[in-house]
């Protein structure tokens, strides 16, 4: 009896991650932060494009149109604004406060998104890039 019991808790729970998305649309329970600001969340599939303005967007390979939301690229989250622009400095998304690197530091690239750690202001974000305090 306990034996049948465990191999249904098993099934149900093997049942339930799979369905679990690779990528889903907001970093929120998925980004890992590793002392920096680094992801093992999947790769988005697409690649940069750098805009006549020194701006950057994100180009779906599939489709070939401009990614919008959150993605992963080179172990990194960023967020590309609505009008297919990745965006940097503190940035309000769903109700909540990001930051996303306004230049270059150490481990960090411009646009990627500061997790767990002190921004450059010195405020504190938690393992989601979400603002704390």
């Amino acid at each position: 009896m306990k034996k049948k019991i465990l191999v249904m808790m098993l099934a149900a729970m093997m049942t339930a991650a799979s369905v679990v998305p690779a990528f889903a649309e907001s970093p929120k329970g998925l980004a890992q932060g590793f002392g920096g600001s680094s992801t093992m969340t999947a790769e988005t599939n697409g690649h940069w494009i750098q805009n006549r303005d020194g701006s950057w967007s994100f180009a779906n390979d599939e489709s070939g149109g401009l990614w919008k939301g959150w993605v992963v690229s080179q172990h990194q989250w960023y967020y590309i604004g609505a009008n297919g622009v990745m965006l940097t400095g503190w940035q309000r998304i769903n109700y909540e406060w990001y930051y996303f690197a306004v230049q270059r530091a150490s481990s960090q690239p411009v646009g990627s998104l500061y997790m767990n750690k002190l921004t450059p202001d010195n405020y504190h974000v938690d393992g989601n890039g979400v603002w704390v305090g």
